[in-house]
């Protein structure tokens, strides 16, 4: 009795040596993936990250797979180019899918008192404004603190085809001579399936030719927003050939657990293997009968979204890149999200009039129309990549969208889009499994 009452109290000594172990190795890799105070997390992950190694965000865990066989945290992508302190991975992350959200953002500033690079006069509110104090910075960086969006914009030309007359900036910065327009960081990924349309307003797209886009652009951010002097071509050809061989999108969603399973193609390394051509998603086909009621649920989802809706109206219209949702026709869009029925309190409204026509709008961003100064051309914006969502809220280029059923909502206010209730949900499910 007593060997096997010291083997019974062995065995749970032994267990409970085990379950402490455990606990210690989550809790180490939980320290490892965690930030440095002011630092992303990225940057406890030693230098490189595993493809495939998955990332917490709100709805699950996303992942990149690099085609180079892991993720290079040292190239010139994460060095600095200029004298601000920032390089291009301050504001593209890999646990946000390459972008960067508004609770990092708050995180980055509370961490270092709002002195982190990332806080830049560049992309305060105003460029003008106090920022000598813990207090001053937060007002003055309340737009990326809340939004999560940048300053950029510009002069109008003289010979575009419109003319600005009337401004109202509630930051008091734009004019009749200085348009300022609040973007959102997009994600630098995807781009072996993406379009050749560079930035939300296709200002660095060279044709067809994606690389050269992408190559005008990393001269323009070095020299631009890092201040920085003219890089040399093999600096910027390593970041764009970084940026090139990165897929990422959504690994697993809470309460459905992998996206690769039982016949789904979800998760960056399926897509890794997919083909550029036109069409719309059939990542969760295998799932559409599926016992598991939240994966039939994302397998429905992706049947709206692929569907022409009661409204005649279809997702793919503008998202027609297969399993990838950017536009293969390189086209721009007006979705309305820089109306004036779409304004928030923060952003600016400019009213635009045809020089030729007199005819005038009233947006809060020109789009492509500053770019081009094409008055058919304003207020069109690039369709991004869809995969990784759930990691890179809010959505749109000005961030109005704090959650993806703000999305859909805002598809059915513009646009006549009709679902049911059970629709919207099936769709929300589906975008948050990308």
């Amino acid at each position: 009795m007593k060997r096997n009452g010291s083997r019974s109290l062995g065995f749970r000594i032994g267990a409970l040596v085990a379950i402490v172990a455990l606990v210690g190795l989550a809790w180490g890799l939980a320290y490892y993936l965690r930030s440095k105070p002011g630092q992303p997390t990225s940057s406890r992950l030693k230098g490189s990250i595993p493809n495939n190694q998955p990332l917490p965000n709100p709805g699950g865990e996303a992942a990149t797979f690099s085609t180079r066989g892991s993720i290079n945290l040292t190239g010139e992508y994460f060095k600095l180019q200029g004298k601000n302190g920032q390089s291009c991975a301050t504001c593209h992350i890999p646990e946000e899918a390459w972008s960067i959200t508004p609770a990092t953002l708050q995180r980055l500033f509370d961490e270092t008192d709002g002195r982190h690079p990332v806080f830049s006069l560049l992309d305060s509110n105003n460029p003008d404004m106090d920022v000598s104090t813990k207090e001053a910075r937060r007002a003055a960086y309340s737009m990326l603190l809340t939004r999560g969006v940048f300053r950029r914009g510009g002069a109008p030309k003289p010979n575009f085809e419109w003319e600005l007359i009337a401004v109202d900036d509630p930051h008091g910065y734009a004019n009749l001579n200085r348009l300022v327009h609040w973007r959102r960081s997009m994600p630098t990924i995807n781009f072996a399936l993406g379009s050749a349309t560079v930035n939300w307003d296709g200002g660095s797209t060279a044709g067809n030719d994606q690389h050269a886009g992408l190559v005008n652009l990393a001269n323009r951010l070095v020299t631009d927003r890092l201040q920085g002097p003219p890089a040399t071509p093999e600096i910027i050809n390593d970041i764009v050939d970084f940026q090139t061989s990165l897929l990422t999108a959504q690994l697993t969603v809470t309460g459905v657990g992998r996206l690769d399973v039982d016949g789904a193609r979800g998760g960056p390394e399926a897509l890794s293997n997919m083909k550029k051509e036109e069409g719309g998603f059939n990542l969760f086909d295998a799932w559409i009968n599926s016992p598991d009621p939240n994966r039939a649920q994302i397998a429905r989802g992706q049947e709206v979204f692929n569907s022409v809706n009661v409204s005649h109206k279809s997702c793919i219209v503008c998202h027609n890149s297969v399993n990838n949702g950017t536009n293969m026709d390189n086209d721009l869009f007006d979705i309305r999200t820089s109306s004036v029925e779409a304004r928030t309190p923060d952003l600016p409204l400019y009213t635009f009039r045809n020089k030729q026509t007199g005819e005038t709008i009233q947006l809060t961003d020109a789009g492509q129309g500053n770019v081009t100064g094409r008055w058919d051309d304003l207020g069109l914006f690039k369709a991004p990549t869809l995969r990784g969502l759930a990691a890179r809220a809010p959505y749109f280029h000005n961030g109005i969208a704090a959650t993806l059923e703000d999305v859909v909502r805002h598809y059915e206010n513009n646009f006549g889009f009709v679902f049911t209730d059970q629709e919207r949900a099936d769709l929300v499910a589906f975008l948050q499994a990308l």
